[in-house]
């Protein structure tokens, strides 16, 4: 049906190596991973050990930011703590990434229409891949 279903770090599965531990069991070309960075780093887990155990299996990245693991209001791109350099560098230039905002659940966060513009160049001067 060309659809593809993606399992994404979060919650119970927070680090890569637990999303690629459930999609890898699966093993089927439509079951992959969504790799959503705030989570791999809530984890623990470096940007370089997330990609590897992902890779073979990651459907698009989601980027944001945030000010510490304890006040996970969305900020601006790169404004916050979350190493989104060290995680881009590990994309391929086909890479999909996505900004997640979720004002929904933090109402006091900022209006994302006056962010897109500074993040997306944000997003391109640490070397996103260029979609």
């Amino acid at each position: 049906m060309g659809v593809r279903i993606l399992l994404e770090t979060h919650d119970s599965h927070r680090a890569g190596a637990d999303v690629a531990r459930v999609v890898g069991t699966v093993g089927h070309g439509s079951i992959g991973a969504l790799w959503d960075i705030m989570h791999t780093w809530l984890a623990g887990e470096e940007p370089v050990a997330s990609h590897a155990v992902l890779a073979p299996h990651l459907g698009y990245v989601q980027v944001k930011d945030i000010a510490s693991a304890e006040a996970t209001e969305p900020l601006a791109l790169g404004a916050g703590v979350l190493p989104l350099r060290a995680c881009l560098d590990t994309l391929d230039a086909d890479s999909w990434v996505c900004w997640e905002y979720e004002k929904r659940w933090h109402p006091g966060a900022a209006e994302l229409p006056g962010l897109l513009g500074a993040g997306r160049e944000h997003l391109l001067r640490l070397g996103a891949p260029k979609q």
